[in-house]
């Protein structure tokens, strides 16, 4: 009989199931739109779990597998932080896959679930000054995914690995180790600035299409005048009517996104040395943006692209890694 693994990918505001076979490929996977952000709102964690439960069940009845030949339960993400399943601490940067497996946590959820789960912790960087120190949490995963992809597509070995999102983090990988993190409030400030702002307009273009020329402009006026003023000019675009509703747009994504370019040379110069290639984990939209904005680069030679497209899990091939590590080493 088939025996399997369920693993949870849960995020602030969205939480992912996915079943593994016992040679880790997906069979099945779930979503559901319930993260850390909606524990933080009810103060306590039973509407996450409650999701997650709801994804495990869907698990059962939408395909062969049942529990009784579920052998471990994994997850990753901003479920082990304060408002997730249950926090537990960053490890520090370097880390390599065999530390990870080693620091796997097991907490044994009693309310719903009365099982076993074990949870990969998130990573951090310390520092003396607060300006440098960085934390993700399930990132590092889907960095540990990413690595055999890089290899074979050639890519250098020592590579920043950009992936996009609410807080967009750029993780420093050497060779098969993970050894620096900058984070980024891109995403965060892009939803602010949408729904709380008179750049509404400008912002609430429906199927943009990346103009690399706009792009570039507005991060190439973030490093001219800083974000306020560069961010002002797209309301001037609109104000004055220069350009269409695409251009503006894609000018605002410039100036936003810009600042992974300005964080990253900055790290490139004096700390990250050896770094001339970036990644991007995205879609088509974010490889041509950050393409774009790293367009002229004094520190980045070359931009590769690991496409984020249906059935292919980053964080899925990193717990997978993370688990026939386990299996081999009987941990």
């Amino acid at each position: 009989m088939n025996q399997y693994v369920i693993y949870f990918d849960s995020g602030t505001t969205n939480s992912r199931v996915y079943l593994l076979d016992e040679n880790y490929h997906i069979r099945f996977t779930a979503k559901r739109p319930v993260g850390s952000r909606d524990s933080a709102i009810e103060g306590n964690n039973l509407v996450l779990i409650r999701a997650l439960k709801e994804l495990y069940d869907e698990v059962f009845a939408k395909t062969e597998a049942t529990e009784d030949r579920v052998l471990g339960i994994y997850a990753s993400g901003m479920i082990t932080s304060p408002y997730g399943l249950y926090e537990i601490p960053h490890i520090v940067l370097p880390q390599t896959l065999e530390q990870f497996a080693h620091n796997v946590y097991c907490y044994h959820e009693s309310k719903l679930f009365d099982r076993d789960i074990y949870l990969v912790p998130g990573i951090k960087t310390l520092g003396d000054d607060i300006s440098f120190t960085n934390n993700t949490r399930g990132e590092e995963v889907e960095a540990l995914g990413a690595i055999d992809d890089l290899k074979a597509m050639g890519a250098g070995g020592k590579i920043a690995l950009i992936l996009p999102g609410s807080h967009t983090h750029v993780i420093y990988v050497e060779g098969d180790s993970l050894v620096g993190i900058i984070s980024n409030f891109t995403g965060e400030a892009f939803h602010a600035l949408k729904t709380e702002t008179i750049l509404a307009p400008v912002l609430s273009v429906e199927n943009p299409v990346i103009d690399a020329a706009m792009v570039s402009k507005g991060a190439n006026n973030l490093l001219q005048f800083g974000f306020s003023r560069a961010i002002y000019i797209a309301h001037a675009m609109r104000i004055f009517n220069t350009g269409t509703e695409n251009e503006r747009y894609c000018y605002a994504e410039g100036v936003v996104n810009g600042g992974v370019r300005e964080s990253l040379e900055y790290y490139c110069r004096n700390v990250w040395k050896d770094c001339h290639e970036v990644a991007i984990v995205g879609d088509s939209f974010m490889y041509d943006m950050f393409q774009a904005i790293f367009d002229g680069s004094p520190c980045i030679d070359k931009v590769h692209w690991l496409p984020a497209k249906d059935g292919v899990s980053f964080a899925a091939k990193g717990i997978r890694k993370i688990l026939a590590y386990r299996a081999e080493h009987n941990l």
